[in-house]
């Protein structure tokens, strides 16, 4: 269809003429059935009312004789109803004796003859009559009698101009539905295209509008604003993390240049060297694990490890990371405690790896922010549609302002500047959670901070 006008190739136009098409083949089908069984029924009466008229004449001749039934025929040959009605008495050497009609060829079948063939007075009737007729024997002949399809034909032309008119009607109703379609969902296309358009051209927060109606289109358009919306948190992310790693990158390849020139100049011998070198590739290691934590933490993003998801029950999972970070907060001079609250398995579908993971970034992140004495708890909560996990410490905290930005990759408070570390723990888990369709919060403990993970049932997930 190439060169079909624009408006034909409109998806709701085709289907409109294709429900349009298939609704007039129904009712041409239906019609057909209607009109051969009409057709049929009335064939039926018309010859019903002829037999029972050649019955009736049957019965004088055999009661009163074959001279009172050509009297009897002379006179209905004669009655006006002519034009509805034939009729021929032949004696029995086939002569014509009584009728309106002469000449009609004898046969035992059933007769079907048009006005303009039989030797009759054509005046009378419709050029287009027809006459279904019967030859019956009697006692001194043959009688002939027939009755006219006038109403048969005027039933069939009612038939046939019902059903141009529905034709045309169910014709004219599936353009107007066309039309309509067509100019409904037109500008909500062009929505979808626009907005396409404007994504492709860069303006990344472009979005398909929603009608709030709930149909197939404002589903598929939900669709590919949350698709779009996670393209444009990955396409900060990156710009984010470009700016970031620039800068925090900038300091460490610095000082690394600053000792290898320094140990360039001064250094004398053998040992000074080897120091300098020492230092450099800790600066190199601090460097490179960074790296490796942004590539995890993109691998992760890009949900390549939803393949490995199986079952995993979380308390079981923080019993482990309880278990193992319960002496390395003792060493640094906190208090880790582990409460279980639940009443059945927390089961959830993931990654069992990166659930531990994402639960020890959460307790080294306390452990080196906090100051000595810092009392860090986990617990796990069973919820409606799933299950919470917390981290609680009663630390210093994250002010409300900066809580949104410690999951960004590199960003860290100004407090934290000088400890160490990359920035990328709170991000990575973020991801991880992420992953896991889990939703992670900070919030506040009153002194310190909860960090809560809410995480779908395996069943919701």
């Amino acid at each position: 269809m190439t060169g079909a006008p624009p408006f034909l190739k409109r998806t709701p136009v085709r289907l409109a003429a294709t429900f349009t098409a298939l609704f007039a083949i129904t009712v041409v089908a239906l019609f057909a059935v209607l009109y051969f069984g009409i057709t049929t029924r009335l064939t039926d009466q018309i010859r019903l009312r002829t037999q029972e008229t050649m019955d009736a004449l049957l019965t004088i001749d055999r009661q009163q004789g074959f001279d009172d039934l050509v009297a009897v025929v002379k006179g209905e040959g004669g009655s006006v109803r002519d034009a509805d009605f034939i009729i021929e008495l032949v004696d029995g050497t086939g002569r014509h004796v009584a009728g309106n009609v002469s000449g009609i060829r004898e046969t035992d079948a059933w007769l079907s003859l048009e006005r303009s063939s039989i030797e009759a007075d054509r005046e009378n009737g419709e050029p287009d009559d027809r006459f279904l007729a019967v030859w019956q024997p009697v006692s001194k002949g043959r009688l002939l009698v027939g009755s006219s399809n006038r109403e048969l034909r005027r039933t069939q032309a009612f038939l046939l101009e019902v059903l141009g008119i529905g034709l045309a009607a169910t014709s004219l109703i599936g353009a107007l539905c066309g039309a309509f379609l067509a100019a409904r969902t037109h500008h909500r296309i062009d929505a979808f295209a626009n907005t396409l358009s404007a994504v492709s051209e860069g303006r990344i927060a472009a979005r398909v509008p929603m009608s709030g109606s709930g149909d197939d289109i404002d589903h598929v358009g939900a669709q590919v604003n949350r698709t779009l919306d996670h393209l444009q948190k990955l396409i900060e992310s990156v710009n984010q993390s470009s700016s970031d790693i620039a800068h925090d990158m900038k300091k460490p390849v610095g000082r690394l240049r600053q000792r290898l020139d320094i140990a360039r100049r001064s250094a004398r011998t053998t040992a000074d060297f080897r120091a300098a070198v020492e230092d450099a590739l800790e600066d190199l290691d601090s460097m490179m694990e960074t790296f490796d934590a942004l590539l995890r933490i993109t691998q992760i993003e890009a949900g390549a490890r939803r393949a490995r998801f199986a079952n995993v029950d979380l308390g079981a999972v923080l019993d482990d990371v309880a278990d193992v970070y319960a002496a390395v907060a003792e060493d640094a001079g906190h208090r880790l405690e582990w409460a279980d609250a639940r009443w059945k398995p927390a089961v959830v579908k993931g990654d069992r790896e990166l659930l531990i993971q994402l639960f020890a970034n959460l307790i080294e992140n306390a452990i080196r922010h906090c100051p000595p004495g810092t009392r860090i708890a986990l617990a796990l909560h069973d919820e409606p549609q799933g299950f919470r996990a917390e981290l609680m410490d009663d630390g210093p905290g994250i002010p409300q302002d900066e809580r949104e930005k410690v999951f960004r990759r590199l960003y860290r408070l100004e407090r934290a500047r000088s400890t160490p570390g990359s920035g990328l723990g709170l991000t990575l888990a973020a991801a991880i959670a992420e992953l896991h369709d889990a939703h992670i919060a900070l919030e506040d403990h009153a002194p310190g901070l909860r960090v809560a993970v809410r995480f779908p049932g395996a069943a919701a997930a």
